[in-house]
């Protein structure tokens, strides 16, 4: 009957090398790059939704998880691990090494993003309860999110040297991210009305007695003059109202109304559609578990997580015995 085992991290070295002399040495190396670099993300109402629920109770071993949902997010779940034993292949005391190295490089650069009422949600329910070993778990939810879980393990029996090593760069730098809400407009009924009324009433009057002159064919000044007319309070049939002399009165009297009505609909706006949500949760899970346990969960745009994990087990002072090949 055969047993199959499932190795489910992204990228899962396992090395392991010994010489037939007297020199044994084993490494594994993990070199990871992550770039996210001019792109440009235009939401409008949408929903991004990422969980993990009702999963991995009683998990053991490597488990690496990767949950996302929006766009151009980057996760990883990274393992190295080295072995070295020499008395399992020599018998003696022999010099040994072993080495374990990961390298990530994560980047975003010249991004973009605008959200208009869009929800990004990313929540760990009810899961991972009891697990064991070493558990990597990434949920995100939104734009150019970066994670990453890394594990690097040098072990060596007979190790004159071991050594583990993470290095880790994240750079995010030129984004922009705008996170609009969009308007609820209402037909709301508009009912304006106009009323004016008003009247008018006054006298004019000619200032001061004018006597204007008559000229005959050329304009003018030119041409002759005839004679002229009187505008005074003598000429026949004027009148002065004022007293200040002319002959030229009038009276006046008027009135203005104005009346009228202006209805319909103006567009008001009532509330918001749906603002920009960025929720993350961690809720009722993870109980009771032993071992290296990293969790990243990320909700939003342009958020960059790492779990980094690096060990080195040797012995340089072990018993001078063990298994010999062929031996009893």
């Amino acid at each position: 009957m055969k047993t199959q085992r499932l190795l489910t991290p992204i990228a899962f070295a396992i090395l392991a090398s010994v010489s037939a002399g007297t020199f044994a040495a084993s490494s594994a190396t993990i070199d990871d790059t992550q770039i996210s670099r001019n792109n440009n993300v235009l939401n409008e109402a949408t929903d991004n939704d990422a969980a993990v629920t009702g999963s991995l109770g009683g998990a053991s071993g490597n488990v690496g998880v990767n949950v996302a949902a929006g766009d151009n997010n980057q996760q990883a779940n990274a393992a190295a691990i080295s072995t070295a034993d020499a008395f399992f292949v020599f018998g003696v005391p022999v010099h040994a090494t072993a080495d374990a190295t990961i390298n990530v490089t994560q980047r975003s650069q010249g991004n973009s993003l605008s959200n208009y009422s869009t929800p990004n949600n990313a929540s760990l329910s009810d899961s991972a309860g009891g697990a064991s070993g070493n558990v990597g778990i990434n949920i995100a939810a939104g734009d150019y999110n970066q994670q990453k879980n890394d594990m690097a393990v040098a072990s060596s029996e007979e190790a004159v040297s071991a050594g583990a090593s993470v290095t880790v760069s994240q750079v995010s730098k030129g984004n922009e991210t705008d996170n609009y809400a969009t308007l609820e407009y209402g037909g709301q009924q508009v009912t304006l009305s106009l009323s004016a009324d008003g009247s008018y009433s006054g006298q004019s009057d000619q200032i001061g007695n004018v006597y204007p002159d008559i000229w005959t064919d050329a304009p003018h000044p030119a041409g002759s003059p005839d004679g002229h007319f009187d505008l005074d309070t003598a000429t026949q049939g004027g009148s002065d109202l004022n007293g200040d002399g002319g002959a030229l009165a009038f009276n006046e009297a008027g009135s203005l109304d104005l009346d009228g009505t202006v209805s319909g609909f103006l567009p008001v706006v009532v509330g918001f559609n749906q603002a920009v949500a960025n929720n993350a949760s961690l809720s009722n899970s993870l109980g009771g578990v032993s071992g290296n346990v990293g969790v990243n969960i990320a909700a939003g745009g342009g958020n960059q997580q790492s779990n980094s994990l690096a060990i080195a087990a040797g012995c340089n002072a072990c018993v001078a015995s063990g298994p010999v090949v062929g031996g009893e």
